[in-house]
């Protein structure tokens, strides 16, 4: 009845009863409604600190994905995303099998090396002038 009609609380019932417009023999051994319980439950707040990331490789979020319903072109059925925690910036590798997930990430790493300077500030400003 309750998840069908709506709820009514054990303290409506417990007036109607002292009211006499309801009849119960043992109000005290009505079940619980669960829909009743779940709505009333909380999420409790994360209070927890994140990491501080200083470089770009500090900290990566990883997700892998699939096997997916429908293969994509080339036969790929899994997907790794890889999300840079300080640019929030997201990458997105194809794979054919799960086993593939380390070397996309080798992959992903050399290639956001490769895009980053790790020269001094100084060299840039040297080769600019000249």
């Amino acid at each position: 009845m309750t998840c069908k009609l709506g709820h009514i609380s054990k303290d409506r019932i417990r007036k109607l009863v002292d009211s006499k417009s309801l009849e119960i023999d043992d109000l005290d051994n009505l079940p619980t409604c669960g829909s009743y319980l779940k709505g009333k439950m909380t999420k409790k707040i994360f209070v927890g600190q994140s990491a501080i990331t200083n470089s770009l490789l500090d900290l990566i979020h990883t997700n892998v994905r699939g096997p997916l319903n429908t293969l994509a072109r080339g036969g790929y059925s899994y997907f790794i995303t890889f999300t840079n925690d300080q640019s929030r910036y997201d990458y997105i590798y194809l794979m054919r099998y799960k086993f593939e997930a380390f070397g996309r990430f080798k992959e992903y790493r050399l290639e956001v090396e490769n895009q980053t300077s790790h020269t001094p500030p100084r060299n840039a400003a040297t080769e600019r002038l000249g």
